[in-house]
């Protein structure tokens, strides 16, 4: 009896390997094509050496698997020249063709195969098109309407975008067009999957390529960082995109090869990936792979967020992936610089976890001008075309990118995260209307507000995302900096600031009266007649006329009664003024009172500390991890006090299916302590850089590369 329960348990455990869409397509058809994925070398655990090239030392390690799979396949498979498309190092698997149900029953039982799926093909999201639009030219002392919009113009007195390498996963290019002729890098610089060395300098198969790496890098105005330099792999040829070559095109910017596809050198691989395509439909995790080593390699990668709006829930994959950095459309017929695009998808986004279980999140991250885009023109190499879509927006932002890692080259995706969402315009954006209509007055469709019951009041939503990127901000004095609006540096007049009531208390902080007195030994603070720096958001972290309560003193009376703090001292420490903590966020909550962050982060599975700052008129962030310090005028900070208990030793290759309350990016040797702070974890499960935080222990079942702990 016991032998008859293991078979079919190894049965069912073979044929889990197996997709559904590979199963019916075997029940009518006598062979099938499929990718065939192993088991090998974990990304999230490649330890680099500072100074190293990350990306050389990734390719040696993921090529070492290549060869287990080509082994596997010989011993697996009859006539595997044949059947064997293309072995992709970089996401351990391989492209199979003419596979018989015996084949693919073989491979389910190899020890070294982690699962078999249908082999697809990707359709460009077209943009819209000005025909009219092919007169116009482009000028560098008048910099395109989008370009100035995120504030590219303001910051290229300090940075351009030199020594930063920009790769396109795209149509193609038009190499030779007048505005992107001097930055193609010539030196492994293009690679045609379809044709091989057909084409031994970059073509464009469609239009769209060339628009899209215009946007990025063009001269005469038409570019965000206009002296970094591009490569370029044809994904797409024409409107479509084979699963090999965008295998193929992942593999190259990360390595970059001769025509051929010999000779890899990694040193030239790319610092941000712009990928202006992706599908609609469900989840499908065959990008993860690439994008999950490109960050580990340092390269940021963009995707744009879909066409499919305005409805709810029409983001498409991979931008719907939790790890890349999605990006919605704002603009209108008129160049409207507040208004989101009528096209731009929404969230919310359900995608599945690597254990199995569904997520959802707020989509895109970030939005930027995509509507009508005056860039180049790949049939004109002198000319100009104007497009229209999240397509023109993602290179927006892949250009804001490249002017980030101009100004610091060693730039993480966290940081950059960061960066582009804390500082985002925010209170200057339109709402939802009611119905989205032509310039005729024409009725495109209804507006669809507060997509996932998430506020397009609140910060990030599913509209757009944290707001509109402005690296004029960031970089607005040459410097980072991740603070919404730049602190004046010269004391303002004295009309403009009331002087503050004299006290007799001792050692507290004077009351306000009118105008709030400036804190003893900061930069002043403007009040409401100052204006605000350009390009900015409308929101000023400074104070204005009512003060929040100082740390450690006796609230100051104004003309209302202040909100006692439902925060229990004993859960936090003692806030620290004047400091953040980069990156490793959970979530941010929109809170007017600092104390109320405590609260917040005690309540989040996983909070050890939160920083709050004045941004959007009072901003949570919520995080896993105090990671790198740096000064932030007016935040607070503060850790939670942890929980007492331990875990029980790590068990290896152990997975505890379900019952998911949290999942946190972070390393395994820090599950344990998220575990302690949420009353309610029993447990966890680490795989691919993820903490599963278990409200109880499910099965227990073996999953190579998963590590699992008990709490004590």
């Amino acid at each position: 009896m016991k032998v008859a329960v293991a078979l079919s348990f190894m049965a069912a455990v073979v044929q889990a390997k197996v997709s559904v869409s590979v199963r019916r397509e075997l029940e009518a058809k006598p062979v099938v094509d499929a990718i065939a994925y192993f088991y090998g070398v974990n990304v999230n655990t490649l330890a680099f050496t500072e100074g190293e090239n990350r990306k050389q030392t990734l390719f040696n390690a993921l090529n070492n698997d290549v060869v287990t799979i080509e082994s596997t396949l010989k011993s697996v498979l009859d006539n595997v020249e044949r059947k064997v498309v293309h072995t992709s190092w970089l996401i351990g698997a391989s492209f199979l063709t003419g596979l018989t149900k015996e084949d693919i029953e073989k491979l389910s039982k190899n020890p070294n195969v982690r699962k078999i799926t249908g082999r697809f093909t990707t359709t460009l999201d077209e943009p819209l098109t000005d025909a009219a639009s092919t007169t116009l030219s482009a000028n560098e002392d008048t910099p395109q309407w989008g370009v100035d919009t995120v504030g590219a113009p303001s910051i290229w007195k300090y940075f351009t975008g030199k020594g930063v390498v920009v790769g396109s996963i795209d149509t193609g290019a038009a190499y030779s067009h007048i505005a992107l002729k001097d930055n193609w890098r010539s030196n492994k610089g293009w690679f045609n999957p379809y044709n091989g060395t057909a084409h031994p300098l970059p073509i464009d198969s469609a239009q769209h390529g060339t628009h899209t790496i215009g946007t990025i890098v063009g001269k005469y105005g038409i570019g965000v960082a206009p002296d970094a330099q591009w490569i370029s792999c044809m994904g797409l040829y024409v409107n479509s995109g084979d699963d090999v070559s965008l295998a193929k095109c992942a593999e190259f910017m990360v390595c970059p090869t001769r025509l051929d596809g010999t000779h890899p050198e990694c040193k030239l691989g790319a610092d941000v990936i712009n990928n202006s395509w992706g599908g609609q439909g469900d989840y499908d995790d065959f990008y993860e792979a690439s994008i999950t080593a490109w960050r580990a390699v340092g390269i940021t990668p963009i995707f744009s967020n879909g066409n499919s709006g305005p409805v709810c829930k029409s983001t498409g994959f991979p931008g719907g992936y939790q790890r890349v950095i999605s990006v919605g459309a704002i603009g209108s017929y008129t160049d409207e610089r507040n208004k989101l695009a009528f096209f731009s998808s929404k969230g919310p986004v359900v995608s599945k976890a690597a254990n199995g279980t569904l997520t959802t999140i707020i989509k895109p991250d970030i939005s930027a001008p995509g509507f009508f885009t005056l860039s180049a023109n790949a049939k004109n190499l002198t000319g100009y075309v104007r497009m229209a879509g999240t397509s023109m927006s993602g290179p927006h932002v892949a250009g804001v990118v490249a002017l980030l890692k101009s100004a610091q080259s060693d730039l993480t995706y966290d940081e950059i995260y960061a960066y582009i969402t804390k500082t985002a315009d925010r209170d200057i954006l339109e709402p939802e209307p009611a119905q989205w209509t032509r310039p005729d007055g024409s009725v495109i469709a209804p507006g669809s507000p507060n997509c996932g019951g998430v506020s397009d009041k609140a910060w990030p939503n599913n509209r757009f995302g944290y707001g509109r990127i402005n690296v004029g901000t960031i970089l607005r004095d040459g410097k980072l900096n991740d603070t919404p609006t730049k602190q004046p540096t010269t004391i303002l007049p004295t009309t403009t600031v009331a002087t503050p009531t004299t006290t007799t208390s001792p050692a507290t902080t004077p009351c306000p009266t009118h105008v709030t007195p400036k804190p003893t030994g900061t930069t002043p603070c403007p009040t409401n007649v100052t204006p605000k720096p350009t390009g900015t958001p409308a929101t000023t972290p400074c104070p204005t006329n009512v003060t929040p309560k100082p740390t450690g003193t006796t609230p100051c009376p104004t003309n209302a009664t202040p909100t006692p703090t439902t925060t229990k001292p004993s859960v936090c420490d003692k806030p620290v003024d004047g400091v953040d903590y980069y990156g490793n966020d959970i979530k941010s909550t929109q809170r007017s009172n600092s104390d109320d962050c405590c609260d917040d982060c005690a309540k989040t599975p996983g909070c050890v500390v939160y920083v709050w700052t004045p941004w959007n008129d009072g901003t949570c962030f919520l995080k896993w991890k105090a990671g790198k310090s740096a000064p932030y005028w007016g935040a607070k900070a503060a850790k939670v006090t942890k929980s007492v208990g331990s875990c029980q030793a790590a068990q290896a290759n152990v997975d505890y299916y379900g019952n998911d309350i949290a999942r946190i990016s972070a390393d395994k040797d820090d599950c344990c302590a998220l575990c302690l702070t949420a009353d309610n974890c029993k447990g966890y499960s680490h795989y691919q850089g993820h903490c599963y935080l278990k409200g109880e222990l499910g099965y227990a079942s073996a999953k190579a590369g998963v590590t699992s702990g008990v709490r004590n």
